[in-house]
C-alpha cells in the first residue's frame, strides 16, 4: 500500500493535499509504482537554495529538487521509499504569475517533474528532455 507524506514547512499558501496525493497515486500506479511511498516537503526558498548548493554545488533557488533513494531499473519491492521531493512554494507563485497559470497548476506540475525525476526520468540530453517533457503533458490531466 503507496503512503504519500505531505510535510509543509512553508504555510504562506493554502495547499490541496488531498488533490495532490490523488495525483501522485495515480502517476505512480501508471508507471508501475504503486507499492511505493514518497514524501513532498514544500518549502521555502531559502530551504531549497540550501539543498541545491549542498547537493547539486549550485548556489542558487531552484523551484523543484528532488532526492531518488532507487538508483538504475528499481525491483518492485512493496513499501519501498522512492525518496523526496522538495519545492520551494514563493518559486511556484512567482512562475504561476509568470506563466499566467493558476498556482494550483503550477505546483501540480512541480509535483508531476520531482515525481518522474524520483522514478527515474531526467532531462539532461535533449531525448531524455523530450520523452519527460511528454511524460509531464500526459499527467498534468491527472
Amino acid at each position: 500500500m503507496m503512503t504519500v507524506f505531505i510535510e509543509c514547512l512553508d504555510r504562506s499558501s493554502p495547499i490541496k493535499e488531498a488533490g495532490l496525493k490523488r495525483c501522485i497515486c495515480r502517476i505512480l500506479a501508471a508507471e508501475g509504482y504503486a507499492d511505493y511511498d514518497l514524501t513532498l516537503i514544500l518549502a521555502d526558498s531559502a530551504c531549497l537554495r540550501r539543498l541545491n548548493k549542498k547537493y547539486r554545488s549550485i548556489d542558487k533557488t531552484t523551484d523543484v529538487i528532488s532526492f531518488a533513494m532507487l538508483e538504475g531499473q528499481a525491483p518492485p519491492v512493496a513499501d519501498a521509499n522512492l525518496g523526496d521531493i522538495y519545492i520551494s512554494l514563493p518559486r511556484t507563485r512567482r512562475q504561476a504569475r509568470e506563466y499566467r497559470v493558476s498556482f494550483e497548476e503550477e505546483l501540480k506540475r512541480l509535483v508531476i517533474h520531482g515525481l518522474l525525476h524520483l522514478i527515474g526520468y531526467d532531462h539532461i540530453r535533449p531525448g531524455q528532455a523530450k520523452k519527460m517533457r511528454k511524460k509531464e503533458e500526459l499527467y498534468i490531466g491527472y
